[in-house]
């Protein structure tokens, strides 16, 4: 699997795009009433910016689909890996494959100091 290919796998997860939606939910609402409290709490309709409305809730989606994929992207010993990958440690450059729904093993040279990096 390309790098690409996980990172719009990981992307898809119904789980992943669910939390997203609830945190721009809940920060756009935030940063909408910093920056036009104002408009919106006295339904001033004429001078609310509709872009920057809809741009305040995008925001906080994109931050953290981001933060979420980087973060499924390394893959933790004794984790369970989301997909089939080719992995190198960090330290010694021992290759392994691991299947998906298989728990990350540590690496036989490193032991507990194991830090897999995703190649293709």
């Amino acid at each position: 699997m390309k790098k690409y290919q996980l990172i719009l796998h990981i992307a898809l997860k119904k789980e992943l795009i669910i939390k997203a939606l609830k945190i721009a939910f809940v920060v756009g609402i935030i940063l909408n009433l910093i920056n036009q409290g104002e408009h919106l709490l006295s339904l001033d309709m004429h001078n609310i910016h509709l872009t920057k409305l809809l741009f305040t809730f995008c925001v906080p989606f994109c931050v953290s689909m981001y933060t979420a994929i980087t973060m499924k992207m390394k893959f933790k010993q004794d984790e369970i890996a989301l997909v089939d990958a080719n992995l190198r440690c960090e330290n010694c450059n021992k290759r392994i494959f691991n299947t998906e729904n298989a728990k990350i093993p540590k690496c036989d040279i490193c032991g507990n100091k194991t830090s897999w990096i995703f190649i293709k």
